[in-house]
């Protein structure tokens, strides 16, 4: 969706509102961003990310994104970096799911250490020092230790996926309507070409409160369906 395929739809939910007096297009363009801030904040995102080892050093800062850590691992065996990220891409959103399934080369990882007589990685995350720690310890410098990093969605117009798209809108509109009823209570009603007129203000109130009831809703099982923070 772009820009003006938003300001179409939020429109034709809105109703009959008068462009210029009611409703502005930069008016749908910044309450498009504040709901965009609220889905962002909502929803995570999982990240391919990878920290580097330094001889004797067990803690590590993440990315910069990171919200949490959901596994860790590395590349010191005989598998390289095409193994680890040639099975999938390093991007993604999506329901949580068996990490063999969703990271299959988690397992070939795993199995070649056990082959190779390799101590089993230990990881911990600290979520108030927002650290990762390594164990045991790393004896070499320039490690890969790959881990899942889990990130606010941060999206924008044109990466939103398809399925947030009525959720958008839906949240636009209700700031949208709250616009409005603000403008025509101070104007004292509806401004038309034939003139001013008087306006059902309860109605257009219970329309507002049931659709910024229908985006937190909508929003509620959209974080439970991808994963919330």
């Amino acid at each position: 969706m772009d820009l003006a395929e938003l300001i179409k739809a939020v429109r034709a939910e809105c109703g009959k509102v008068e462009a210029e007096e009611e409703l502005h297009d930069d008016d749908i363009t910044r309450e498009s961003g504040y709901i965009m801030e609220r889905i962002s904040d909502r929803i995570t995102d999982k990240r391919l990310r990878f920290i580097t080892s330094e001889v004797d050093v067990r803690e590590y800062s993440p990315h910069d994104d990171t919200i949490r850590v959901a596994d860790v691992f590395d590349s010191d065996t005989q598998a390289d970096d095409s193994m680890i990220l040639g099975s999938h891409h390093a991007e993604g959103t999506g329901e949580d799911a068996d990490e063999f399934y969703q990271w299959p080369s988690l397992y070939a990882i795993k199995q070649q250490r056990r082959v190779q007589g390799l101590p089993a990685l230990q990881w911990g995350w600290n979520p108030v020092r927002q650290k990762i720690t390594i164990d045991p310890m790393p004896s070499q410098a320039g490690i890969k230790y790959w881990y899942i990093s889990v990130e606010r969605a941060n999206w924008t117009l044109v990466d939103l996926p398809a399925g947030f798209i009525e959720l958008l809108v839906t949240g636009t509109t209700w700031k949208c309507l709250e616009i409005v009823l603000m403008r025509r209570s101070d104007l004292g009603g509806i401004q038309r070409s034939e003139g001013m007129t008087d306006y059902p203000a309860s109605a257009l109130k219970g329309f507002i409160d049931t659709k910024k009831d229908d985006f937190f809703s909508l929003l509620k099982f959209k974080a439970q369906l991808y994963g919330a923070r």
